[in-house]
């Protein structure tokens, strides 16, 4: 029952789907084994209209209600994220400077360029995932994505800054990670090659080394970095996707 509600809890954290539910701070870190989970639950229940038949053959259309059905799915939240690092290491990583402006609600042209780019690449990514029928790789890659969350709250565990992000970096340890990654390896064995997986992590891995690096340059990662490594992992599956078929 504990992990039921868990996997509810972090449904309801990470998506609209999940019930609203009373949690306390130690229940967000719990979240963040099941954090793929969700973008299984999440994935498939964007690609399932698709899958019985709707708009069939007008890929683009699939690909960009994919991405807005995300969007809205999962309330703007990692779209947010990565826009806020955007506009804060735009100009030049300045700690001050940075969290200034990544904390500021209105969004600057660095951020908003990022959103553009983000949004246009994974639908035109989409577009080639569903031409080639690949409904499973679509479900996987919104996996892919919350396994980089996960990531990125053990690696930024140790640079938290106090706040809503720093609750789910506290719960990032080994099993948590390691049901995490298990979850999405073999998620992924049913639905791309292995040398997709493969090329995905590596991606993967890059774009969270690059989270990283900011984060120590600005002196700490929130939950703005828990978003875009979300953006991030999801953009680095659909591109090894994309190169490999």
């Amino acid at each position: 029952m504990n992990i039921i509600r868990d996997i509810l809890i972090t449904l309801g954290f990470m998506t609209r789907i999940g019930p609203v539910m009373e949690i306390e701070a130690d229940d967000i870190g719990r979240t963040v084994k099941w954090m793929p989970l969700s973008g299984l639950v999440l994935g498939g229940l964007i690609v399932l209209p698709f899958w019985l038949g709707l708009f069939a053959g007008k890929f683009w259309i699939q690909a960009w209600l994919t991405v807005a059905a995300s969007a809205y799915l999962t309330r703007g939240l990692h779209f947010d994220g990565f826009a806020d690092i955007a506009d804060g290491a735009g100009p030049y990583p300045d700690p001050e400077r940075f969290w200034k402006i990544s904390k500021d609600s209105c969004s600057g042209v660095f951020g908003v360029l990022a959103l553009v780019l983000a949004a246009l690449g994974q639908t035109v990514c989409f577009y080639y995932v569903y031409e080639a029928g690949a409904f499973g790789a679509v479900v996987w890659i919104f996996v892919l994505g919350r396994l980089g969350n996960a990531v990125m709250s053990m690696v930024g565990k140790p640079m938290a800054r106090p706040g809503q992000g720093s609750l789910s970096m506290r719960g990032a340890d080994r099993l948590s990670i390691s049901v995490a990654a298990a979850t999405t390896v073999l998620l992924g064995a049913f639905a791309v090659s292995p040398a997709v997986q493969l090329l995905a992590y590596a991606f993967g891995a890059c774009s969270i080394f690059f989270l990283f690096r900011l984060a120590k340059k600005v002196g700490g990662a929130n939950g703005d970095f828990l978003g875009a490594s979300v953006v991030l992992g999801e953009l680095a599956g659909l591109l090894a996707f994309c190169a490999l078929n």
